[in-house]
C-alpha cells in the first residue's frame, strides 16, 4: 500500500473540522446546536470551498441542522478567519452525512438475512 502525503488541503480540512466543531457549539448562542456533529470536512485543492459533512442524533433533525448551519455560515466563517489566521477562508457548504443511517440499514439487512438462513448454525 502506497504512502500518501498529506496535502495542504488535508491539513486545512483537519483544522477546519476541529475549529468548526467548537465554533458551532460556542458561537451560535441563539441556536440549539447540541445535536449537530461534524463527521468530515473536504476542502478543494485551491482552498476556495469546504464541504462540511454533518450528522444528527435523530435523522429527522437533518433539515433543521442544515438550515441552522447555512443561515449562520457567514458568522462561522468570521470565527474561522479569526481562529485560523489564514489568508483565505473557504466558503462553507454543509451536507448531511447519511453514512451512519446507511450502516444501520446494512446491519439490519445482514441480521435479517442471517435470521432467515436455514444453513445458519448457532
Amino acid at each position: 500500500m502506497g504512502h500518501r502525503e498529506f496535502t495542504r488541503s488535508d491539513r486545512v480540512a483537519a483544522q477546519l473540522r476541529r475549529t468548526l466543531a467548537t465554533a458551532i457549539h460556542q458561537n451560535l448562542p441563539d441556536e440549539d446546536t447540541s445535536f449537530i456533529t461534524i463527521s468530515d470536512v473536504e476542502v478543494t485543492r485551491d482552498l476556495s470551498v469546504a464541504t462540511v459533512y454533518i450528522n444528527t442524533l435523530d435523522p429527522a433533525q437533518e433539515r433543521l441542522a442544515l438550515d441552522t448551519l447555512k443561515a449562520n455560515a457567514a458568522a462561522l466563517r468570521k470565527v474561522m478567519a479569526s481562529e485560523l489566521h489564514a489568508r483565505k477562508i473557504p466558503e462553507l457548504r454543509f451536507k448531511y452525512d447519511n453514512s451512519l443511517e446507511y450502516g444501520r440499514k446494512m446491519e439490519d439487512l445482514i441480521k435479517q438475512a442471517r435470521a432467515s438462513d436455514p444453513q445458519q448454525e448457532d
